[in-house]
């Protein structure tokens, strides 16, 4: 047991791949803008193409992890991350960038529910929100830096532009696309990694199955509205408050986005929540009642930041905690396997996370757009950021009230929920 480090730190380095393939524009999207002729609203839509065709392939790609095991999905999907990665280098068009971005997005759905499977089998359940959180906060990090601060790098000092810097990550995944299929496994030695009943469709019957899919959705919401246009907000920070170059904001803007919202954030505060779900979880508390907190922290976050803050110290401070708070789904596949059972925590987190891109992907599609129309003073960039801010405010707050009212549902036994056939060589804790 002993190697599930050796898997979780595998697992990262696969979840970084997919991370980076959802943000690979946003820290350079200025340079693509200009090259295409691309304002706000064309770079939502360029953005949120890619979770359309991400949450549609989240169930089959989850699906197929339960049924034949996780390391042949995430192997193959890094290997199609990197190849799509080398064909958005190469569009010359917005018609071509959309479609690969729509490619990419089919690829990229493979590793994570398919991870969180994995990991569900590998750790204790004494360690089951601190992998999961680990895996999704470390992952990410690894993602969003190579998106937000190093593929600027590249592309300003080290590539002939985006592109070029663009074909030198696609090479760095496809090697990690290599190593994870020699090195992940999908289960200890001992334990079935399969079952033939991943996913039962009288699920979408359960009402705490549906309480998991709404808290989700409200986390993946605060993403998009956060994660996509962090860096160049904090661009544009720099460039109209301290008088920065282009060039030069743009690096500090994803520097600033990187340390802030992916080191500090999600990297080390995420697996701190784990870690504190965990301690409540041995001591009662609901996995699910601490996630609905969280997501509440997370809204308050998001209303701060729609204040215009602008100063560069304080502006770091609340990405971070936003960093921290709104990538805590990470948390919810840790619920699902101890609803659910190890050998379907893939699948069922498959149903969730589906949910919750379909969701994060219209707010992403319209946030661009409602910035725009919020502005009430022309050239102004920074005033577009609020409409883009309360949008994403908005769309939480729905999915935190839906998923409360689902969990005092199921809690309080206004609803009857179906029981499940457990998993081959398990019992469903229901």
């Amino acid at each position: 047991m002993s190697y599930r480090w050796a898997i979780l730190f595998f697992g990262i380095l696969a979840y970084g791949t997919s991370q980076f393939a959802r943000l690979n524009f946003n820290g350079i999207q200025k340079y693509i803008a200009a090259d295409l002729n691309l304002d706000r609203g064309e770079l939502g839509v360029l953005a949120s193409v890619f979770f359309w065709s991400y949450a549609l392939f989240q169930m089959p790609w989850g699906i197929a992890s339960d049924k034949f095991g996780s390391r042949t999905v995430v192997g193959l999907g890094i290997l199609l991350t990197a190849a799509t990665m080398a064909g958005f280098a190469t569009g010359q068009t917005e018609g071509s960038l959309l479609f690969w971005r729509a490619a990419a997005g089919i690829a990229g759905a493979a590793a994570y529910v398919s991870l969180t499977g994995s990991i569900a089998r590998w750790f204790p359940d004494k360690d089951r929100s601190f992998s999961q959180a680990t895996l999704g906060g470390v992952g990410g990090a690894l993602g969003e830096g190579m998106a937000f601060s190093l593929l600027p790098v590249l592309a300003v000092y080290f590539a002939s532009g985006w592109r070029q810097g663009m074909h030198m990550i696609a090479g760095a995944i496809a090697i990690m696309g290599v190593l994870c299929i020699v090195f992940l496994k999908s289960a200890p030695a001992g334990q079935q990694a399969t079952t033939r009943h991943p996913f039962e469709w009288k699920l979408l019957g359960d009402i705490q199955l549906w309480c998991y899919a709404f808290i989700y959705s409200g986390f993946v919401v605060g993403i998009r509205s956060t994660q996509t246009w962090m860096a160049v907000y904090a661009t544009d920070v720099y460039i109209s408050k301290y008088g920065f170059a282009l060039n030069q904001a743009v690096v500090a803007g994803g520097f600033l986005a990187f340390i802030a919202y992916s080191v500090i954030g999600r990297a080390m505060g995420c697996p701190l929540a784990g870690k504190i779900s965990d301690m409540f979880a041995r001591r009662g508390i609901s996995r699910t009642a601490v996630l609905i907190g969280w997501l509440i922290f997370a809204i308050v976050m998001l209303q701060i930041l729609s204040t215009g803050v602008s100063v560069i110290w304080a502006l770091g401070i609340v990405i971070a905690l936003l960093g921290m708070s709104v990538n805590l789904f990470a948390l919810v596949p840790a619920a699902i396997s101890e609803t659910y059972g190890s050998q379907r925590t893939a699948s069922v987190s498959s149903f969730a996370n589906m949910m919750g891109q379909f969701s994060g992907a219209t707010a992403l599609a319209v946030s661009g757009y409602v910035g725009i129309s919020m502005n009430t003073t022309p050239g102004n960039a920074l005033g577009e950021y609020r409409g883009i801010w309360l949008s994403g405010m908005v769309g939480m707050a729905i999915m935190a009230i839906l998923g409360v009212a689902s969990y005092v549902a199921f809690r309080t036994g206004w609803v009857v929920r179906p029981r499940p056939v457990p998993a081959i060589g398990e019992e469903a804790s229901l």
